[in-house]
């Protein structure tokens, strides 16, 4: 039952369409817990990450398109 809140979360990740908080986030969890930064932070690094991948998503569709 343990993983139940991680399947949870997944699901509404997905639902939401976050793919990169989905991709990202035990990892930068372990990481920001290493470096001692609170939750806020965290979350601020994952929403920075998915924003960058969104806009890199964006011009590799726009290139596409062009050609």
């Amino acid at each position: 039952m343990n993983d139940v809140p991680e399947i949870l979360l997944a699901h509404h990740l997905k639902a939401l369409k976050l793919p990169t908080f989905l991709r990202e986030h035990q990892k930068l969890a372990r990481q920001c817990a290493a470096e001692g930064m609170d939750h806020v932070r965290y979350l601020a690094r994952l929403v920075e990450l998915e924003l960058i991948d969104r806009e890199r998503r964006m011009v590799e569709r726009r290139i596409k398109a062009a050609k």
